[in-house]
């Protein structure tokens, strides 16, 4: 398997989440804004992925582009660390918190880091960020606050794939500069403590 990444961006929810699983992968850190061999502009790596973005993941003939979808496909390929749920009402759980987590707990701070620098500036719009991201942040944490496990995970009672991809998205608010719950912040911080977060950020160069 082959993965490709960047920093702690989205793309560091598939590298620690390979490291959880035990999986072997060549990791290839993306030069961001470049058309060089190494670029996420490249045309060679546009054929794999072709917004550009990280991760991707090539696994022979399957490309996986989607964050989510890598940490699944990686808990899938180990099953005996039990990673992902398998039971009807727990898998039920998990998908709930995963799909809000990248649909509304995300998109605040998406839209923020697309408004500071990711958009062409003829189409940001600072007052976004002042007021509307920080209502909309602050009202989908009181909904995660409302979904979590009080296992002290975020769903079920042990560790799986959902805790790293909260775990990081939860960094990522909190480099954004969005207010958090102390709750989350000691859950956080208490997750980054693992040994495979800790292997996967070595990897990352930062």
């Amino acid at each position: 398997m082959k993965l490709y990444g960047m920093g702690i961006s989205r793309s560091f929810r598939a590298l620690w989440a390979a490291h959880e699983a035990g999986i072997e992968l060549d990791y290839s850190i993306v030069k961001f804004g470049s058309s060089a061999a190494n670029g996420n502009q490249s045309d060679l790596y546009k054929q794999l992925n072709y917004q550009g973005k990280v991760p991707t993941l090539v696994d022979g003939e399957l490309v996986l582009t989607e964050s989510a979808a890598i940490i699944n496909y990686f808990a899938n390929q180990a099953p005996k660390k039990n990673l992902i749920p398998s039971g009807t009402v727990d898998r039920a759980k998990y998908d709930q918190i995963c799909y809000f987590i990248v649909t509304e707990l995300e998109q605040p701070l998406w839209s923020k880091g697309k408004h500071k620098f990711a958009l062409p500036e003829q189409y940001r719009v600072p007052e976004l960020i002042d007021k509307t991201l920080a209502f909309e942040f602050a009202k989908a944490q009181a909904t995660l606050l409302g979904l979590l496990s009080t296992s002290g995970f975020a769903v079920g009672d042990h560790f799986s794939m959902a805790d790293v991809l909260l775990t990081q998205t939860l960094n990522w608010a909190q480099r954004f500069e969005f207010a958090l719950d102390e709750s989350l912040i000691e859950y956080k911080e208490r997750m980054m403590q693992r040994e495979a977060y800790s292997a996967a950020m070595l990897r990352t160069g930062t």
